[in-house]
């Protein structure tokens, strides 16, 4: 792939433009019209007018919450989800159709508009236009965010440069070279985050990003961390340990579905396990904190009278053993029922069963279940899930 200088993909105007957006609360706020349905939009130039919507899925909601995350901790600009289309700097929307300036079916627009004497904007997608192609979907999302950050098309040439000469888009770079690119992809598929050329050229125009936790640790590695608390604020969740240097070190997984992967430890001695975000904050470990201890729940078939407290079929009690002898090895997370919540599965040692913890919208532990081999593929394959039982299961 060839390396597009920074300048071919940088617009001094949208760059002023989003820079005066994000200075003005050191954010960008994004907006996801996820209901669908009827909506009244801004309109820009175009005027106030009512649209028809579809619903942004969970799943396009967490992938645009993921490609944010990530571009977060490559660039120096923040990003922050919000309720309400008012308050957005970006709202974007699913729409039926678009038409815009004698042109019909447009696959997507980004329009500029002013809300409360600030500049703002409305990005539009059409959905009937990508045909179910959901990955090209997705790429016209970054596309989208991409101008509303500052780029512009490799093939622009208003503002004086323009990439190779070229001002053919179809003649252009290909998406593997820059998500502003219009041309089909070279390798058939469609990217599905900033190339390179583009992390460097915002890298430039925005800054790296440097106040995150980035430390890579060693699988299966023993690790001491002496400040992390509970919900309630005890020290390694325990009134008793005042000390704790055994955290094994187990993988990442994004609890809260945030975007935002956090590091996963587990300990033999307090019988708990740990999330450490990347802003490793011991000190934020409330509700919607940046560090946890998980473990203790109860268990609903306990709750109601079918298992006995503290039996062998009580799964919180068999939790506490099995990270007690150390016998959890974390395999996989997502939200694989589609309700909204993170589902982490792990695998005992001794390949007995396989448990899947169902976690609160803040990251913390709902409860957990343990499940047959067999159990754990007729879950994930009803649930459209089969492809990963082989990375489970391994």
């Amino acid at each position: 792939m060839r390396i597009i200088a920074n300048d071919f993909l940088l617009d001094d105007h949208l760059l002023e433009v989003a820079k005066e957006i994000h200075n003005y609360d050191d954010s960008i706020d994004i907006y996801l019209h996820i209901s669908g349905g009827l909506k009244k939009v801004n309109g820009g130039i175009y005027g106030t007018q009512i649209i028809d919507t579809f619903d942004i899925g969970l799943a396009d909601q967490y992938f645009f919450k993921s490609v944010l995350a990530k571009l977060d901790l490559q660039v120096d600009l923040n990003f922050s989800f919000v309720s309400s289309s008012q308050e957005a700097d970006i709202a974007f929307y699913y729409d039926k159709e678009i038409n815009l300036d004698g042109q019909q079916n447009l696959l997507g627009a980004i329009v500029p508009i002013v809300v409360s004497n600030k500049y703002a904007y409305e990005v539009f997608l059409n959905i009937p236009g990508f045909k179910n192609d959901q990955d090209y979907l997705r790429y016209a999302f970054i596309h989208e965010l991409g101008h509303a950050i500052g780029l512009e098309h490799p093939f622009n040439s208003s503002d004086g440069d323009v990439f190779e000469d070229e001002t053919s888009f179809s003649e252009s770079a290909y998406p593997e070279e820059t998500v502003m690119a219009y041309r089909k992809p070279l390798n058939g598929s469609w990217p599905q985050y900033f190339s390179k050329n583009d992390v460097d050229a915002l890298q430039k125009a925005w800054g790296v990003e440097t106040k995150y936790n980035l430390q890579e640790y060693v699988l299966n590695h023993n690790y001491k961390f002496d400040e992390i608390k509970d919900y309630q604020g005890f020290l390694h969740g325990s009134k008793t340990f005042s000390s704790a240097n055994n955290y094994k070190y187990q993988g990442k997984s994004d609890l809260d579905l945030d975007g935002y992967e956090e590091f996963i430890f587990t300990n033999s001695n307090t019988c708990r396990w740990i999330s450490i975000g990347v802003q490793k904050n011991f000190n934020d470990y409330g509700e919607g904190g940046n560090t946890r201890v998980i473990g203790i729940y109860s268990d609903p078939l306990v709750e109601i009278g079918i298992v006995e407290k503290g039996s062998p079929y009580d799964s919180q009690s068999r939790l506490t053993n099995d990270l007690k002898i150390d016998n959890l090895i974390y395999r996989l997370s997502r939200d694989y029922d589609g309700d909204g919540f993170q589902e982490v599965y792990w695998k005992t040692k001794d390949e007995t069963a396989y448990l899947r913890a169902l976690m609160h919208a803040d990251g913390n532990i709902r409860y957990a279940n343990y499940q047959s081999k067999s159990q754990m593929e007729e879950y994930l394959t009803a649930n459209g899930y089969d492809s990963v039982i082989g990375d489970i299961t391994t």
